[in-house]
């Protein structure tokens, strides 16, 4: 018997990755335009900024993703009110040319933010990513990168490409409340995060979530770290980092803020969100200012 295997059609084809960022903005934050022969696309993960394509300025809010295709005049900056996190990405693909995409803004459902998170995290993996330095114009492989890594962005990359195709003609989700940042299905956990963010100023202990969700602490912390990977504490922690660094890149200047996010955040002391910071981020606080502030433009 004669077998008739069936070759696989492919709709795109991402052929080259050029950049993948994810940026941690400043309030002020602004880079020249440029044009280029491949497709970049903005990601808003967090906050909103202000994506402009061939003159056109484009307001993205958090979810909201804007393609520009190859030589279009782009660039992406922010209000002056909002620091946001954005994801940048640049490519090659086949074809060149997809109507669908060009200068139109959709808001990216469930799925589609969970593809470009793995995107991210195969990205993250494999190459070492800026957060703040649009100049990088190349990708610097880790080493002892997971094997197939690239493969995997590619596949992730197609992905995101055909449920935007699929989706194009039928109805887009409307916003909701999450992004690419992580969120779980567990009720408690999630209660228990939602707690942390409104204390988010405090410094929490687990007898407080003990008494706030009548349960022991063996089973808080067993159930927690089994559902987020992370202890109570260490979450919180990071929690409280993140914030920390939204507070720093809503600043214009770093003369006593570090004191100050450190009091506004339930730090014991200055010293010890200073370590903290740099354990969690590798970078010290005034470093990380340098970092997010060094495209801003002057307030006027």
């Amino acid at each position: 018997m004669k077998y008739l295997p069936y070759k696989l059609p492919s709709v795109f084809t991402v052929e080259k990755l050029v950049t993948v960022h994810y940026f941690e903005l400043s309030k002020n934050f602004h880079y020249p335009p440029e044009a280029h022969d491949f497709w970049e696309f903005h990601y808003v993960d967090k906050g909103s900024a202000i994506s402009i394509s061939d003159g056109e300025r484009i307001l993205l809010n958090h979810g909201d993703i804007l393609f520009h295709k190859p030589m279009s005049q782009h660039q992406i900056l922010t209000d002056g009110a909002v620091a946001p996190n954005v994801c940048v990405v640049s490519f090659y693909c086949k074809p060149k040319e997809m109507p669908f995409l060009e200068k139109r803004r959709l808001h990216l459902n469930a799925e589609e933010r969970g593809v470009i998170k793995k995107f991210l995290t195969e990205a993250g993996a494999a190459f070492h990513l800026s957060h703040s330095d649009p100049s990088a114009h190349g990708l610097t492989l880790r080493e002892n990168s997971p094997e197939g890594a690239a493969q995997m962005m590619k596949i992730h990359l197609e992905e995101l490409l055909l449920l935007l195709l699929r989706g194009f003609s039928a109805p887009r989700l409307k916003p909701t409340a999450f992004s690419i940042s992580e969120s779980f299905d567990d009720p408690l956990v999630a209660e228990m995060i939602g707690f942390m963010q409104q204390n988010i100023t405090k410094s929490l202990t687990i007898s407080d979530f003990c008494r706030q969700f009548s349960y022991g602490k063996t089973h808080l912390c067993t159930r927690f770290s089994s559902v987020t990977g992370k202890t109570i504490n260490t979450y919180f922690t990071g929690m409280k980092i993140s914030a920390a660094k939204r507070l720093i890149r809503e600043q214009n200047q770093s003369r006593e803020l570090f004191s100050r996010i450190s009091e506004l955040l339930g730090f014991s002391s200055p010293s010890y969100f200073y370590s903290t910071f740099k354990r969690y981020t590798n970078m010290t606080p005034s470093e990380y200012f340098r970092s997010v502030h060094q495209y801003d433009f002057e307030e006027k």
